[in-house]
């Protein structure tokens, strides 16, 4: 597991979420000193199982959302 700063994360967003992308590893956000968000690696299946904003189950066919 990694840690970044809010600072660090502004600056090199894309090139860390290239990482998490390409190792899995989480990626821990910290905010004078303490963690306040997690970047994780998440599957496509995965991502198809979640919920909405709503909290209504989402179904997905092909790349439509239904």
């Amino acid at each position: 597991m990694k840690f970044v700063t809010v600072s660090e994360l502004r600056q090199r967003a894309t090139q860390i979420i290239s990482e998490v992308e390409s190792t899995h590893e989480q990626v821990v956000v910290t905010k004078m000193g303490k963690p306040v968000a997690l970047i994780q690696f998440i599957t496509d299946e995965a991502f198809s199982l979640t919920t909405n904003p709503k909290g209504k189950e989402v179904k997905k066919h092909g790349k439509r959302t239904l």
